[in-house]
């Protein structure tokens, strides 16, 4: 019998440790994370914390249990963990067939059976190998064995090592933080003083005299409001209008929009106005129209370093698909899971969701509370008013699928019960109450409704038709608390215009010309209704298709619209973090600044607006790459393809959309008017 003394059994122990445990509970999560990288939210930073943890716990753990496995044990034991070791190592580098993108898809496993009962042979021979070689070895010198398991484990390690290497390397990293917009104190209110503006979007003032005709009583217990029935918008839309109400300055395609929105807010703005002059500023939105340097001035805004909230959940999924990865195909099924189970990970309780049903339920829960150490307050509530899908009922409650007109009900049902706590509590005399849209629907989306109420404001309600417009509010707001902001081009003192006064507005458009990206800028002397009237007086069109792509950079159909320059036909309006493709057939021109030696390929992002049921199906120089049915899947996981060389006509690659259930007579009509397919967010190509 072979004698085994501690200082044996540590030496083997550690080596066998550090070969399983980097194999299985170190690279493999990092190689599965850094061949993820692009599609998560999360940084390599915090994997490499929570895998070195359970390395070091799973490291410690095999020592230790080599230490007391008992001297007569301890040979096979040292042949069982390199044979399973083994075993791990070549399932996860060589031998993993391909399954098919984790998207939620249930996996038939009895496609696989033969491919199974090969893969078992493979791990019985890993597993056996050892024990071969050990009963070959131990006839001539018994303790040569061990030597070969403490240089085997060793070599099997640094062979693993450039690789790891490598695509860290390769490695690009994320922003250091990204701006959070949390739903904290949302309806706390100040002792003395509130300011408060609701923005309904998309609430055009044509559906709010359609609502207030069969809701009159909504209006007949709102005391000292004003209604505007001619305010116009200076942006449409969301991404147009939002920045607007608090800077006053127009987005004219000057540059990306992130680098227009960290430049208006680097400027004398609203809620820095606001800050400063001791108000709690509060704004529940959506993080892409405000700049981080916002969170120095709005309470309920925070940089986030690391969006992972639960480091326990990010290691139980990390380590099931890494086990997936490793484990015999036999017991893969469970471990089977969809990428998409990281985002249970970095839930936060606490962020802002754009969804009134969601919205009225806390409001429900929490209700209006006054707080005592906060004497003014400048508050403002980003809703979804009716902007699609209509998924509200006229309860306030999500119900899936509803119309307009029962959505707005509802809109108005939370806007009302709001405004009677305040009175319930004694707030509503002394607040300053706004009531408004970010952009209007119909026709070129300029028209929006209006309604004010001033602190001390009692009375009927009043109408006003005074010739007001968004770009107003920046000098309204400031001019509440004293203030004045400069360069305001096209703002004015909207309380001085009279019902009859003139005045020239603007209206900074979003829209599209033949799929480019355009900023339309219109002008109007005359009223918000007479959609005619607005002259087009200039246009910012986007003309960088020409621009050689670089492989792995990541083309936006979002605010920055870095992939829209791209497309020649089928795509729509620019809606802020996505872009709608419209009828039967789509079309980008993409010219490579270095046609690819080898395959690569081709990742789409889609927003979850996408219709479903119809198939789609991508070529490029006559071939095709892909022919499936959009179901939610597909939209969940993206669109996946290779692209091999002959795909590429000279150095331009010619991507087609083609849409078999749309008739090709939309083709004839204009692009906007089209049936609505994919809502694209971003394309990339990259190394297979």
């Amino acid at each position: 019998m072979e004698e085994y003394t501690l200082k044996d059994k540590l030496k083997m122990g550690m080596a066998l440790g550090l070969f399983f445990v980097f194999t299985v509970f170190l690279y493999g999560p990092l190689g599965i994370y850094l061949s993820n990288a692009d599609e998560l939210k999360f940084g390599l930073g915090v994997v490499i914390k929570d895998a070195a943890v359970i390395s070091v716990i799973a490291f410690a753990g095999i020592v230790l249990f080599s230490l007391i496995v008992p001297k007569i044990l301890f040979k096979w034991y040292s042949l069982l963990v390199l044979g399973v070791g083994l075993g791990f190592y070549i399932q996860g580098n060589y031998i993993n067939y391909d399954y098919g993108v984790l998207d939620g898809t249930e996996i038939r496993w009895s496609d696989y059976t033969k491919y199974g009962l090969l893969n078992t042979l493979i791990w019985c021979v890993a597993v056996l190998l050892p024990f071969i070689v050990n009963f070959i070895v131990s006839r001539k010198d018994k303790k040569l064995m061990n030597k070969i398991i403490v240089g085997a484990s060793l070599f099997l390690v640094a062979i693993q090592i450039p690789a790891l290497i490598s695509q860290v390397a390769g490695y690009k990293k994320k922003g250091e933080a990204s701006l959070i917009i949390n739903n904290d104190n949302m309806f706390e209110m100040a002792s003395d003083e509130n300011i408060i503006v609701f923005v309904l979007d998309t609430l055009d003032e044509v559906y709010y005299k359609s609502y207030i005709k069969e809701h009159p009583e909504f209006e007949e217990d709102l005391p000292g409001f004003v209604h505007y029935d001619n305010a116009l918008t200076g942006g449409a839309r969301t991404m147009m209008g939002m920045p607007i109400m608090f800077t006053g300055k127009p987005y004219n395609r000057q540059g990306t929009y992130s680098d227009y929105i960290d430049e208006i807010y680097s400027e004398e703005n609203v809620l820095q106005k606001m800050s400063d002059a001791g108000y709690d500023v509060r704004v529940y939105s959506e993080s892409l129209f405000y700049s981080d340097k916002t969170a120095d001035w709005v309470s309920n805004y925070e940089m986030v370093t690391n969006p992972v909230t639960s480091d326990v959940i990010l290691t139980k999924k990390l380590y099931k698909l890494s086990l997936f990865k490793f484990m015999p195909h036999f017991l893969k099924a469970r471990f089977w899971m969809q990428t998409s189970e990281f985002e249970e990970a970095m839930k936060r309780e606490n962020t802002y969701q754009f969804d009134d049903s969601l919205f009225y339920e806390k409001f429900k829960q929490d209700g209006l509370t006054t707080s005592k150490s906060v004497k003014k307050s400048f508050t403002v509530y980003h809703m979804r008013g009716v902007h699609r899908p209509f998924n509200m009922d006229e309860n306030a409650v999500f119900v899936g699928h509803t119309g307009r007109k029962n959505q707005l009900v509802g809109t108005f049902k939370i806007v009302k019960e709001y405004i009677d706590q305040l009175k319930e509590q004694g707030l509503y005399d002394s607040s300053t109450i706004m009531i408004t849209a970010d952009h209007g629907d119909k026709k070129q989306c300029q028209r929006i409704m209006l309604m004010l109420k001033e602190a001390g404001a009692t009375g009927e309600v009043t109408k006003s038709h005074a010739p007001v417009s968004s770009f107003d509010f920046p000098i309204y707001f400031t001019g509440l608390i004293g203030e004045t902001l400069p360069d305001q081009e096209y703002g004015v003192d909207f309380k001085s215009l009279k019902d009859d006064d003139t005045r020239r507005r603007y209206v900074y458009r979003n829209t599209a010309d033949n799929s480019k990206l355009v900023v339309k800028k219109f002008y109007t002397d005359a009223e918000a209704k007479k959609t005619k009237a607005l002259k087009l007086e200039e246009e910012f069109v986007d003309n960088n298709g020409n621009v050689p792509y670089v492989l792995g950079t990541r083309l936006g159909f979002d605010a920055d619209s870095t992939g829209n320059s791209y497309v020649t036909e089928g795509f729509g309006n620019n809606h802020g973090f996505r872009t709608k493709m419209r009828g039967p057939y789509g079309r980008l021109e993409i010219p490579f600044e270095e046609i690819p030696d080898d395959t690569i390929t081709a990742k789409i992002e889609l927003y979850n607006e996408c219709e479903m049921g119809y198939d789609v199906i991508i070529k490029a120089n006559g071939k095709e790459l892909y022919n499936k049915t959009v179901d939610e899947s597909v939209v969940r996981s993206g669109i996946s393809f290779d692209i091999d060389p002959s795909c590429f006509n000279e150095d331009m690659l010619v991507l087609e959309f083609e849409f078999p259930h749309i008739s090709q007579e939309e083709m004839n009509i204009d692009v906007l008017d089209r049936t609505i397919t994919l809502s694209v967010v971003s394309l990339t190509f990259d190394e297979k």
